[in-house]
C-alpha cells in the first residue's frame, strides 16, 4: 500500500461520489479533501466520515481549503500533505450543464462536440500541475478534466498528469456486460481491450455506434479470443438498448467507480488491467495496467503503440480537435469552432496556455448570455 495520503481536490458531484466510495474501502490510506468552497467541503467530508461509520469503517479524512489560483498556497498544501496520489476533479464548467438546456438548444451546441470547452477543463488542471511542480513533491496525479486532450496538452509543456479517468473506461464496462450477455457467460469471464477517444465512448452510449470514428477492439472470454465470433455492430447497438443506463449527471456513480479503480490500483499496487484516457500524456484512451509507480499502456500483441496513438489522434478530430501543437496549443476544427462562432458569437480556433484563462471567462459569459434565451 502507498505510504502517503490521497488528496482529493474538487468536491462537486463527481468528486463527491469518489469521496463517498473511497471512504467505504477497508484500509484506505488517509484521505485529505480540498475545495475552494470551505463550508461545502467540510459538509461533504463529514458526510463521508459519517456514512462510512454506518459500515463500521472509520477512515482518517481531513479537509483543507484550496484555491488553485493561488499557486504558492496550493503548493504549500501539497508540501504539507505530501500526497502519494492527487485526484483532480476541478473544472470551470461542468460537462453536464449543456444537457440541462431544452432539447433543440442542446443538440445545436452539442454538435460542436467537446473540444471548444477545452479551456474550462485545462485551466484548473494546468494550475494544479504548476503547484505540484513548485512543491517539489512527486505524487501520481489522476485527472478527471477532459483528460483525452488536457493530459497531452499538459504533456507538451512538461506538466502531464499520470493518467485520466472515465471516457474509454465508461465504454469498456458496458461493452463487457454486452459481450457477457451476447455470449451467455459470466461477466467476470470477459476481458476487453479497447483503444478509443472520448468521442467514441460518447457516441456508443447514446447511439450504439462510433459515429464513424476509428477504434480497436479485442474481446476475451477467459483465455479465448472471441472477437471474430462476435457481431461487433450488434454488440455496439446493445449499449443504448439492452445495456442502457442513466445519462448526464446520473452517470457519475459509474464514472466515480472508474476513478476509484485507478486510485486504488495505484495505492495498492494491484497490477490490474484497466482502461483510461491520457495515460502518461498520450492522446485518447488505452488499456493500462496500474502500479504504485504509475500506469503502463498494455496493448495486445497485434497492435503497436504507434498504431494506437494514430487511432486516437484520428478519433480526436471527430471531437473537434484538429491537432495539439508541440507547445501544447490545441487547434480546433473549423466545424467545431464555427458552431460556437455562430451560436455564441465566440470566435476562437486556437487555445494556448497564454490565452486559455481569458478565453474560458469569455466563453462562460457568452454561453450564459445565450442560454438565458431558453429560460
Amino acid at each position: 500500500m502507498t505510504s502517503g495520503p490521497i488528496l482529493l481536490i474538487g468536491l462537486g458531484d463527481l468528486g463527491g461520489h469518489v469521496l463517498e466510495f473511497l471512504a467505504r474501502i477497508p484500509n484506505i490510506p488517509r484521505i485529505v479533501t480540498a475545495d475552494i468552497h470551505e463550508d461545502w467541503g467540510v459538509r461533504k467530508t463529514n458526510s463521508a466520515i459519517a456514512g462510512a461509520s454506518q459500515f463500521n469503517l472509520y477512515p482518517e479524512i481531513d479537509f483543507v481549503r484550496v484555491d488553485v489560483n493561488d499557486l504558492e498556497a496550493t503548493s504549500d498544501v501539497i508540501r504539507q500533505v505530501r500526497p502519494a496520489i492527487i485526484y483532480n476533479s476541478m473544472t470551470l464548467f461542468s460537462w453536464w450543464v449543456i444537457s440541462q438546456l431544452p432539447v433543440d438548444a442542446y443538440k445545436a451546441i452539442d454538435e460542436a462536440r467537446f473540444a471548444p470547452w477545452f479551456p474550462m477543463h485545462f485551466v484548473p488542471a494546468w494550475k494544479l500541475m504548476q503547484a505540484v511542480n513548485i512543491s517539489g513533491e512527486t505524487p501520481k496525479v489522476v485527472n478527471a478534466a477532459f483528460p483525452d486532450v488536457v493530459n497531452p496538452a499538459l504533456d507538451r509543456i512538461g506538466l502531464a498528469p499520470t493518467v485520466g479517468i472515465g471516457n474509454v473506461d465508461n465504454a469498456v464496462c458496458t461493452l463487457r456486460l454486452a459481450a457477457a450477455r451476447m455470449l451467455s457467460v459470466p461477466l467476470r469471464s470477459i476481458t476487453v481491450y479497447f483503444v478509443a477517444p472520448h468521442y467514441v465512448s460518447y457516441f456508443l452510449a447514446r447511439f450504439g455506434n462510433t459515429g464513424g470514428a476509428p477504434y480497436y477492439l479485442k474481446v476475451m472470454a477467459d483465455d479465448r479470443d472471441v472477437t471474430s465470433s462476435l457481431n461487433v455492430e450488434e454488440l455496439f447497438a446493445m449499449l443504448p438498448q439492452e445495456i442502457k443506463r442513466p445519462g448526464g449527471i446520473q452517470a457519475h456513480p459509474v464514472v466515480a467507480s472508474s476513478v476509484c479503480k485507478i486510485i486504488l490500483g495505484i495505492a495498492f499496487n494491484t497490477g490490474e488491467l484497466g482502461h483510461a484516457p491520457g495515460p502518461n500524456g498520450l492522446p485518447g484512451g488505452y488499456p493500462i495496467t496500474l502500479h504504485a509507480d504509475g500506469v503502463n499502456v498494455s496493448l495486445p500483441n497485434d497492435l503497436s503503440l504507434e498504431e494506437a496513438i494514430c487511432i486516437n489522434n484520428e478519433g480526436q478530430v471527430y471531437e473537434g480537435v484538429e491537432s495539439i501543437r508541440p507547445d501544447g496549443t490545441v487547434v480546433l476544427t473549423e466545424k467545431s469552432s464555427g458552431i460556437f462562432r455562430k451560436l455564441l458569437g465566440f470566435d476562437c480556433r486556437e487555445y494556448s496556455k497564454h490565452n486559455c484563462e481569458d478565453k474560458a471567462l469569455e466563453l462562460k459569459n457568452k454561453f450564459t448570455f445565450w442560454a438565458r434565451k431558453f429560460q
